[in-house]
């Protein structure tokens, strides 16, 4: 028998993990992380357990590559590409502030707001790609000037970000805690105290 064409292997490979992505986000909406198993995923799945394992180590590693592929969505519709802006400052607070509300109202969020080191991972790997765009576009405009170590300032930015989705939901104010979310980035990458107000009040109003 003549074995699949590696595309064809590839999709079907693809649509089972995408069958076992959408079964994650129901059973774990349903019951919470800590009911959700490799198990119920797969049965949801209509698919064995031999074939979750085929895809995924573990619980875990399921609900993360869940979180990713939600996020990076948020990241790509809030993307600014560097030929339609001005002022990378400005572009990176609207997609920030996009990107925040986002994650903040995503129900798959809220339910795993007690799991914050999930979710740090699953913004990091979700983001990364676009955080480190603009950045390095800001640095050539000479906007930003950042004066720790890279991967310094993405973990705290990443750590803070968590910290501020987290009490976005405990204490229901996304729009208030986005513009201090965008605040703290803004501090970060180098713009000046009697800056900052100007730069987000521009963002938000195009």
């Amino acid at each position: 028998m003549t074995a699949p064409a590696p595309n064809r292997t590839a999709k079907r490979r693809q649509r089972t993990r995408q069958q076992l992505l959408k079964a994650t986000e129901q059973v774990v909406l349903q019951h919470g992380y800590e009911e959700a198993s490799a198990e119920s995923i797969a049965e949801l799945a209509d698919l064995g357990r031999s074939t979750f394992y085929n895809h995924f180590g573990n619980k875990w590693d399921v609900v993360l590559a869940t979180l990713i592929d939600r996020y990076r969505e948020y990241g790509e519709k809030a993307y600014v590409p560097l030929e339609t802006t001005h002022d990378r400052a400005q572009s990176v607070v609207r997609s920030t502030v996009s990107v925040f509300k986002d994650v903040v109202n995503d129900p798959l969020t809220r339910q795993l707001v007690d799991r914050p080191l999930l979710l740090a991972r699953a913004i990091a790997e979700s983001q990364g790609e676009f955080v480190a765009r603009d950045f390095s576009e800001g640095i050539a405009q000479q906007r930003f000037k950042i004066t720790v170590s890279e991967a310094s300032l993405l973990s705290s930015l990443n750590w803070s970000n968590v910290g501020l989705i987290i009490h976005a939901i405990s204490q229901d104010s996304v729009d208030e805690t986005c513009l201090d979310w965008a605040r703290l980035l803004l501090m970060q990458l180098g713009i000046k105290q009697d800056e900052i107000e100007k730069v987000i009040h521009s963002a938000v109003q195009d």
